[in-house]
């Protein structure tokens, strides 16, 4: 794709933006990958040899939590470590301008949370990783820091992970139970009130679906595109894999940047900016 046709679609999208009164962002884990955080593609599904999606279930943590512990408290240390990015700002200046705006965010890593992203329009559909919360007991708490969680602290410093037992895991301070990470793992319900706010949300009417860093592979996400595109949405898809999901799938009036999220999101927000002189 030229400069120009890059400009030309900019403006488009921007346009699509100052239009359309209902917005759905739906992003996944190539919008925190410029931060330095892998995403599924880039790991190919492993860690340490071992199937992620094995990993992340209810099952595998009651049968071998000092491992499913280890994964997540790796994942969280780095988390922890990186900064949002251009486009994390970016996105969180458009959800405070547009007040038709929602953000579905499928990643855990808390980087658009420490934006200034409106809460009352995102949607964390997968908890995040900093919340770590009791199997048992109401009693949660909110990592800032490694020195929160002193587990974190240890594994940090490690250099055999399977030195760990269960003593050494987070355990509860009101009833001596094993925490967990704050994440939604599969089997178990959609996290920020989804999928029934999101269903609510498509009964209405969405006018433009903006797919950012995501592949769309994952449902239900990808079921609410499709469904979204069907009733008349616009969609604009922002990934850098020639192979996506949706490329066949869209329509004339659609966009597709196979361009990092961090080049699109700000010069969409410049644009608005200077050329509509819209104060985002």
């Amino acid at each position: 794709m030229s400069e120009a046709e890059d400009n030309d679609d900019f403006a488009r999208l921007a346009g699509l933006l100052r239009k359309s009164p209902r917005i759905v962002c739906i992003v996944g884990a190539g919008l925190s990958a410029p931060s330095g955080l892998a995403t599924w593609r880039g790991t190919n599904g492993l860690w340490n040899d071992e199937d992620i999606r094995s990993l992340a279930s209810p099952k595998r943590f009651a049968e071998d939590p000092v491992t499913v512990w280890s994964f997540y408290g790796e994942r969280l240390l780095e988390s922890l470590a990186a900064q949002p990015n251009a486009a994390h700002h970016a996105l969180a200046a458009l959800a405070s301008w547009h007040d038709g705006w929602l953000t579905v965010n499928q990643n855990v890593d808390g980087l658009l949370e420490r934006t200034s992203h409106p809460v009352s329009r995102l949607l964390s559909i997968h908890g995040f990783l900093q919340l770590v919360r009791c199997t048992v007991c109401d009693y949660n708490i909110y990592v800032r820091t490694m020195e929160d969680l002193p587990f974190l602290a240890s594994l940090s410093t490690a250099s055999n992970r399977s030195q760990f037992t269960l003593s050494d895991l987070p355990h509860c301070p009101a009833c001596t139970k094993l925490l967990r990470p704050g994440v939604v793992w599969f089997g178990e319900r959609l996290a920020a009130g989804a999928p029934d706010n999101i269903e609510s949300l498509l009964e209405d009417g969405i006018d433009l679906v903006i797919a950012a860093g995501t592949s769309l592979k994952v449902h239900p996400a990808a079921e609410w595109v499709h469904r979204a595109q069907a009733d008349g949405a616009s969609i604009a898809i922002i990934d850098l894999d020639d192979n996506h999901e949706m490329v066949d799938d869209l329509d004339t009036g659609d966009l597709f940047f196979k361009q990092d999220t961090t080049i699109v999101l700000p010069e969409v927000l410049n644009l608005l900016r200077s050329y509509w002189n819209i104060r985002i």
